[in-house]
């Protein structure tokens, strides 16, 4: 990885897939700002990091449920660290359940957390990177960000929305010497899953499919990074799953239905 790209902004970072990328981040040749709510985790995460060999580590708490926090973020991480190389918008939270449960008050809310938040601080952003010349965003989207699942649409929405963005935004950028890149895990086995919300309808529904570990997730950050790779899928199954919608989008979609209908028949 280029030794220039040194500061290191990640959104998310007291737990799961955020946690585990600034520990990939740990070596001296990184500064971190790590940001979340939880400033005892974040505490906890920035001791592990310096144990590991990391350059400097600083953490700020932010509420990104709230507008503007994303903004607030970038400014807080360049006035501390001194610049920005590196932002890694990883901040989400899940709702799971059939849109007609799922209120548009709750839609604003996940909207703002997974993907307001991380426009504003992209938008916060690009003007320092641009006039340095250099620079990386990444942004964690997942697969159903590129086929939406039934019962997942709230989160879908703002996944899918940060995959767009990612693949506008690389067009944009190309030739600035400032790269994007959208990785796209599928199940993440982290505290994600337990502390995603389900509604009432979906609280016995098991998941679908195999996954990995959030480590595994901030090595493919860090190669997409080095690699300057636009898009990343993480499994194999989610590769085929993507050529399948692409190739058989109704018989897909059938399938899919089916599928998800037949697990939620079968816990009720």
């Amino acid at each position: 990885m280029q030794t220039d790209l040194s500061k290191v902004l990640i959104t998310g970072a007291s737990s799961g897939i955020g946690e585990s990328t600034a520990r990939a981040f740990s070596s001296s040749r990184y500064e971190l700002y790590l940001t979340a709510r939880r400033e005892d985790r974040l505490a906890q995460v920035a001791q592990a990091c310096e144990a590991q060999g990391a350059g400097r580590v600083v953490v700020g708490s932010h509420d990104l449920a709230i507008a503007g926090q994303g903004t607030a973020l970038v400014r807080d991480c360049i006035e501390a660290l001194g610049g920005l190389d590196i932002l890694i918008c990883n901040a989400g939270f899940g709702i799971y359940g059939p849109i007609q449960e799922t209120p548009p008050e709750d839609m604003a809310h996940i909207w703002q957390v997974n993907f307001q938040s991380g426009y504003e601080s992209i938008h916060e952003a690009l003007p320092f990177l641009l006039e340095q010349e250099k620079g990386h965003i990444v942004l964690v989207s997942s697969i159903i960000g590129k086929k939406a699942f039934p019962f997942s649409g709230s989160y879908c929405a703002t996944k899918f929305a940060q995959v767009a963005v990612g693949e506008a935004l690389w067009g944009e950028l190309k030739g600035t010497g400032v790269e994007v890149s959208v990785v796209c895990p599928g199940y993440t086995a982290s505290g994600f899953q337990a502390s995603a919300r389900k509604t009432e309808s979906l609280r016995s529904m098991r998941r679908l499919g195999g996954g990995q570990s959030s480590e595994i997730v901030a090595q493919a950050i860090v190669g997409a990074i080095r690699h300057k790779k636009r898009e990343v899928h993480l499994t194999l199954s989610g590769q085929f799953f993507c050529m399948a919608s692409r190739l058989f989008p109704n018989l897909v979609n059938h399938i899919l239905a089916w599928v998800v209908n037949r697990e939620q028949r079968k816990t009720r």
